[in-house]
């Protein structure tokens, strides 16, 4: 099972670092290729088009965003590249494989040399870049081709859970991490969706889109607002970008905006 409501992106060339340290809410200079980091892609008045999860690849880099939202984040990314040496495109020669359960390192351990953990949670083996992931417990991201990723299910099937876009959208949710999708796209910034929280923004280096508008909300304390987790029972099932309300009295009051929903199998 293929995580199919994620994408891959990628961008190479000379410039990739500079051109991404200018455009993204994290410090990629400083990140190592044995790191992932959550970052999230601002217009110029600091709204989200996208939260991304960015790795080194090759000579550049590659990040896995909401499939909704990789069109137009990758037109806004592409504005200003022709003044800087780089490619930026959509992977989708790539597969994006999800497996969690208690047996996953065991059965991963079986098929691959080496496995991603706290300290190294970037591992590449051949044409599959491995993603380790803490919460909401131990799980991995495999991006590789699809031969490969045929392979992977074949062998995994009754050893290890392979998740499909829902499973791996409720272990997210469950973690804590945002969930951009195209209805909420450019309606946030990072801190209404706890970013700051996972490190996923940096407050020390230079200037990127949008930076302007993320500092001032932490330093003027702007930002009123944070991600909460929700758990509850319904006759449908809510859906990104419609409003959450509260009764208060005998009236009802807007209180927040859905980014995420999964149906559970107990209800």
């Amino acid at each position: 099972m293929t995580l199919d409501d994620w994408a891959l992106a990628t961008i190479t060339g000379a410039d990739s670092e500079k051109y991404m340290q200018g455009q993204v809410t994290a410090d990629v200079s400083q990140m190592t290729e044995n790191q992932h980091l959550l970052a999230a892609h601002c217009d110029a008045k600091g709204k989200m088009w996208s939260n991304l999860r960015l790795f080194r690849d090759g000579d550049g880099f590659a990040w896995i965003e909401r499939r909704s939202v990789r069109e137009p984040q990758l037109t806004e990314l592409k504005k200003y590249a022709v003044f800087s040496k780089v490619t930026i495109a959509p992977d989708d020669e790539r597969v994006l494989l999800g497996v969690a359960g208690f047996q996953a390192r065991a059965a991963l351990a079986n098929l691959f040399s080496e496995l991603p953990s706290k300290e190294k949670q970037v591992v590449k083996e051949g044409a599959t870049t491995l993603l380790w992931f803490e919460h909401p417990a131990e799980r991995f991201l495999i991006v590789t081709d699809e031969a490969t990723a045929n392979m992977l299910t074949d062998k995994l099937r009754g050893e290890a859970e392979l998740n499909n876009s829902q499973q791996w959208l409720a272990l997210n949710i469950e973690a804590g991490f945002p969930v951009i999708d195209a209805a909420n796209s450019g309606q946030f910034i990072p801190q209404a969706t706890n970013l700051q929280a996972l490190g996923g923004i940096s407050f020390k280096k230079g200037c990127y889109t949008g930076q302007e508008m993320v500092a001032r909300a932490k330093f003027r304390g702007a930002n009123k607002r944070a991600l909460w987790l929700l758990a509850g029972s319904a006759s449908r099932l809510p859906e990104a970008g419609e409003d959450l309300e509260l009764k208060m009295g005998e009236n009802w009051r807007r209180t927040g905006t859905v980014l995420a929903a999964v149906k559970l199998e107990d209800g």
